[in-house]
């Protein structure tokens, strides 16, 4: 992996400047620095302002985090999106909530600048004695600096790095909860990579199945949730090839349906023209803390690459993966071993764009329904073993 990952040629020659002023700048009190007396530390701050599969996957390094300072507060920074998903978790003690993430478009370069002295506001506040970067971005480096944070980890893959009291070798081979478990390294922490459920309180499960104004579904069959949306549009399997999987499993009485998805996602994806009492359709009656409560109820999941498969995956379900070229999936799979990854591999992945430019999309177009369909009933023979 190159040092600095942009695509823009002005941005890793700006990275690379930015990076040989400040380590010259600060050579000179690098000795002043003190080492890190881990007896001490009573407060840590862990900052992953990313998307939700990135977020999800950085759990075992909170508990790791806990385990190895049991007396220590531990605060997460995420966006106000995803902080709902964390509001039971008995390892933080406080979310902090990101109005403009780095990556949320509807937001001005204004906004952004605007929001990150916010924070650097309110992370004043509480002396951090250490403070954890997941992703490698100078943003967030920059973050923990002014912000007083007094011992600091991360990557400096896209500079910053001089900033930190200890910066870690990127390792691009390896899967992101690895990766993100590598910044412990120098602890000594032993390695439990284990995604645990997400939390939630008797009564948040109770308003949610006021709010979809059904009761928890009963059904003796197993039931499968179905994600049809992503991201990015190049990771979105046909709807049409959605539809006809549905439509088979329905035929068959395999399992009892319920789709999810956003109101958006709904409005994109024409009506699926299936009355059936085996479907329950929640698109757009969701939110993203309401997927667990739905989750633990179901027993497969079924969707392309995107933030609910990792819930999915936290919860226990079944994986059924419908994956394009888009990302090296070996990197970024949710993290089970209840997976079954479908992909039709193609010579220009990984791409990393968000709409493919090569005719009929092939890498998921040519994922057929009945690949999609035998996967599902490998997966029930699964659930019928352990039941």
């Amino acid at each position: 992996m190159p040092r600095y990952p942009f695509k823009s040629r002005w941005k890793r020659i700006g990275a690379g400047c930015f990076d040989a002023i400040g380590r010259i700048c600060c050579f000179p009190f690098k000795p002043l620095r003190k080492p890190l007396d881990l007896t001490a530390v009573r407060r840590i701050l862990v900052i992953r302002l990313d998307h939700i599969g990135d977020v999800v996957m950085s759990r075992p390094v909170i508990r790791a985090l806990h385990k190895k300072f049991p007396h220590a507060e531990i605060d997460l920074l995420v966006t106000e999106d995803i902080a709902p998903l964390f509001a039971f978790s008995k390892e933080i003690r406080t979310v902090i909530a990101a109005k403009h993430g780095w990556f949320r478009r509807t937001a001005s370069f204004i906004q952004k600048g605007s929001e990150f002295w916010r924070l650097v506001g309110i992370l004043k506040t509480t002396p951090y004695d250490l403070g954890f970067d997941l992703r490698g971005d100078v943003r967030n480096i920059l973050l923990m600096f002014l912000s007083g944070v007094r011992y600091t980890v991360g990557y400096g893959i896209t500079s910053g790095g001089f900033l930190l009291n200890e910066e870690v070798p990127y390792d691009a081979t390896l899967h992101q909860v690895r990766l993100n478990m590598a910044l412990l390294s120098s602890f000594h922490i032993a390695q439990d990579n284990k995604l645990l459920p997400f939390e939630y309180s008797p009564e948040a499960a109770r308003e949610f199945w006021k709010k979809i104004e059904i009761m928890p579904p009963t059904t003796l069959l197993p039931r499968v949730a179905i994600h049809m949306g992503s991201g990015y549009p190049s990771k979105r399997w046909p709807f049409e090839n959605f539809k006809a999987l549905i439509q088979k499993i329905n035929m068959e009485a395999l399992a009892q349906i319920v789709l999810i998805g956003t109101e958006a996602e709904k409005d994109a994806a024409p009506d699926l023209k299936l009355k059936s009492e085996r479907l329950i359709d929640l698109r757009g009656k969701t939110v993203l803390k309401d997927l667990p409560v739905l989750m633990d109820v179901c027993d497969v999941f079924i969707g392309s690459d995107s933030g609910p498969v990792h819930i999915a995956a936290a919860q226990g379900l079944e994986i059924i993966l419908l994956v394009s070229g888009t990302n090296d999936i070996h990197l970024w799979h949710p993290w089970t071993e209840r997976l079954s990854l479908l992909q039709h591999e193609v010579p220009c992945s990984p791409c990393g764009v968000e709409t493919c430019p090569v005719e009929d999309h092939p890498c998921v177009e040519q994922i057929t329904v009945d690949q999609a369909y035998n996967a599902f009933l490998s997966v029930l023979a699964r659930l019928q073993k352990r039941s």
